[in-house]
């Protein structure tokens, strides 16, 4: 009995000498839970801002430095990692020309302005000319270099009547499919040379905008620009909602408005070349789960300072 006694303590004490190595080996292969960090993937990107810069007459500033701006987004300021001066940069214009309720004198007007503009881009600045009133939007000449194209195209757009159009007609007439014409540039776009896109309309009342438009220039990445008439429906329309989303367009952008009643018609046209091709390039971090929680509010000043700022936000990399 005493024998036996002593075998089964021996066997005992065998098996448990067995199991210490498995559960020393079971004891390191769970690590130790409350040491452990959680970690998350979060993409940084970049976010380019095209800004320009006017003082009181309207006149492009020049020599900023990085230092001059403050960058907030979604009221917090942001570190400006790339900065840039662009001078001359290649454009890709498209051109649009309201022909509904024009007269043929500011036609003619209209017409001087797109030959100015034209001759006065660079030889590689792609351009494309579209015309549109109440009935639809036509391509007068698509994407090209080749300025006897579109000066060709140019001079070959006329109205339907030759009679004066009056206050009633501008106020009360149908509205022009101002929104088609865009859109049909914007896609005309996809086709165009250079990253830089810009779109100039011609129009004495502009009329027919709508929120549908607002977001589709804000998508494209294009900066609108407007040159406008001066008329007695425009003062009245001006409390309307065509003006709140031309506002809108001019400020979502970056883009401007010039007024084609002047004497200087070559004047203006070079401000507006000078516009489109030189301006400051700013761009800063910010992380993309933003995209997809909030829309981003990006605001550009330069403390004490009274200029004009119009800033544009371009392509996220």
């Amino acid at each position: 009995m005493v024998l036996l006694n002593q075998l089964f303590r021996t066997r005992i004490r065998l098996y448990f000498l067995r199991c210490i190595p498995c559960l020393a080996l079971f004891s390191t292969a769970i690590p130790a839970q409350d040491n452990q960090v959680p970690k998350y993937n979060v993409r940084v990107d970049i976010v380019s801002i095209d800004v320009e810069v006017l003082d009181d007459d309207g006149n492009l500033v020049q020599g900023l430095t990085r230092d001059d701006f403050i960058v907030e987004e979604n009221g917090k300021e942001v570190k400006i990692v790339n900065f840039a001066r662009y001078y001359n940069r290649p454009v890709s214009l498209a051109l649009l020309l309201d022909t509904s309720t024009i007269e043929l004198s500011k036609l003619n007007i209209a017409k001087q302005f797109l030959l100015n503009i034209i001759h006065l881009l660079d030889r590689n600045d792609d351009i494309c000319l579209y015309s549109f009133d109440e009935r639809d939007a036509y391509m007068e000449a698509d994407y090209t270099t080749d300025r006897a194209i579109l000066v060709d195209a140019t001079e070959n757009i006329t109205v339907t009547s030759k009679r004066k159009w009056g206050f009633m007609a501008e106020f009360f007439g149908v509205d022009p499919l101002t929104g088609s014409g865009i859109d049909r540039a914007i896609r005309s776009h996809r086709e165009s040379a250079h990253p830089k896109k810009a779109l100039l309309i011609i129009s004495n009342r502009f009329r027919g905008l709508g929120p549908a438009t607002v977001d589709h220039i804000q998508a494209s990445r294009c900066t609108l620009y407007a040159l406008g008439f001066d008329n007695k429906s425009a003062v009245i329309a001006s409390m309307g909602g065509d003006a709140i989303n031309k506002k809108q367009l001019m400020k979502e952008s970056g883009g401007r408005k010039f007024s084609a009643e002047t004497r200087d018609v070559m004047g203006v046209s070079r401000k507006i070349v000078s516009s489109m091709k030189n301006y400051y390039s700013i761009g800063y971090q910010t992380e993309s789960w933003m995209e997809m929680q909030n829309e981003r509010r990006i605001e550009v000043r330069i403390p004490d300072r009274d200029y004009t700022i119009n800033a544009r936000r371009t392509i996220t990399k």
